[in-house]
This record gives structure tokens, sequence and C-alpha cells, in this order.
């Protein structure tokens, strides 16, 4: 028996659209994109260079109406990576359906389906440093 509903997108394929359009933004901003790491484990997601320097991007999502967090490692992060000589940065994305509705009332929004449009919310880059846990 076939179902003709729209398959909703898996957490790994909302982290791969999160990281590319956190990927786009920096490459828009100017930014050299070295790597690009999309999947469930991989951190940092994104290595970039700003001028001479290279950098890392650690991203996470939300399904709205929720607003992406910090990952809750992000001291260990850190650590781990300054020690190897890098500095970087978080971002958060929250990505809605393209037929949702602003709603502040509501506590749920439409599922985010394979082969439809996504309405991204991207935020300020944070650095990594600035993460209080």
């Amino acid at each position: 028996m076939s179902s003709d509903a729209p398959a909703e997108m898996s957490d790994a394929e909302v982290l791969a659209a999160a990281v590319n359009i956190a990927a786009n933004k920096l490459h828009k901003e100017g930014n050299q994109i070295i790597q690009i790491s999309s999947e469930l484990s991989a951190i940092p997601n994104i290595w970039f260079k700003s001028g001479d320097t290279a950098q890392y991007v650690v991203v996470t999502f939300a399904r709205y109406p929720k607003t992406a967090e910090p990952p809750l490692n992000a001291a260990d992060i850190h650590r781990s990576l300054t020690e190897e000589g890098y500095s970087g940065y978080w971002v958060g994305v929250s990505l809605a359906n393209e037929y949702d509705l602003f709603d502040p009332e509501s506590d749920t929004g439409l599922p985010l389906w394979k082969d439809a449009g996504l309405l991204p919310k991207i935020g300020a880059m944070v650095p990594m440093s600035d993460i209080q846990q």
C-alpha cells in the first residue's frame, strides 16, 4: 500500500540543509570554504579561511518553532580545537516548512518535508570561547 503523503526529513537531512545554509552565508561574506561535513557525528561541520587563517564552525539546527541551541559539549570542542591551534564559532540554524505560518502561540510547526522548500533563520556566529555552559 503506497501513500501520497510527503516524507518527513530525517535529522541527518535537516543538518545537511543547515550546514549548507551556513556555508553559503560564509561564502557570500567572502570566506573560502575549505571543507563541509554534514554527518550527524561530525564536529566541526565547516572549515573556512578568513584571510590567511583557517577557522571552524559548529552548526546546530532546530525545527521551527524551536530555536537552535549550542552543542552541550561546546566547552570540550573549544578546548580540543584550541589546543590544536584553531579558533572557531557556533551558529544555530532554525528551519521551517515553506508553508508554515508564523504563530507565536504555537508550540509545533509543520513537518519539514523532503523535496519541499525550507525557510531558514540563521543566527549570528558566536565565538566558541563565548559560549557559557
